[in-house]
């Protein structure tokens, strides 16, 4: 009977203990207070012209701050566009932080997942499901490359 109560005491305090400092971060929070709970200042900054400065904690936490106050805050958010057992594919949109009024392109990030390791780079998801599709249907469209010439005769060339 004692096991069991431990056990959830203990569950309940390591809980407690694993909320994130970027958690702790309020609307209208100094400078000073966000580098105090963070631990640290941001890896780096982007000034805008309205006296609003983004910092960015690496890259997947960000703090919208103007006014020396704490704004607005925003984390990557990942999202699995494809999952199947032997590979799959995770999107993830970056931490983004921009005052209203200033469109900044959002950056996105795809990671390839399978036995052999793991690809990070920028895909359109949508297409590599159509190319898996085509591959799979046998279908080529226009993509099927020119027959090689064959011995005795030469390959056409570009015209200018």
């Amino acid at each position: 009977m004692r096991l069991p109560i431990l056990s959830a005491a203990l569950a309940l305090v390591f809980t407690g203990c694993a909320t994130s400092s970027f958690e702790k971060l309020y609307p209208g929070m100094s400078s000073h207070q966000v580098v105090e709970v963070m631990g640290s200042g941001p890896t780096r900054a982007q000034e805008f012209p309205d006296n609003s400065t983004a910092w960015y904690y690496g890259e997947d936490r960000c703090v919208l701050m103007r006014d020396d106050k704490l704004v607005a805050k925003a984390t990557s958010e990942d999202t699995t566009t494809i999952n199947t057992p032997v590979v799959s594919v995770r999107d993830t949109s970056k931490a983004l932080c921009a005052p209203e009024g200033y469109a900044t392109q959002e950056k996105r990030e795809q990671t390839i997942e399978t036995p052999f390791g793991n690809v990070k780079g920028n895909i359109d998801p949508k297409a590599a499901m159509e190319k898996v599709k085509d591959v799979i249907t046998g279908k080529r469209g226009d993509t099927e490359p020119a027959a090689a010439p064959t011995e005795g005769e030469q390959a056409a060339s570009p015209t200018p």
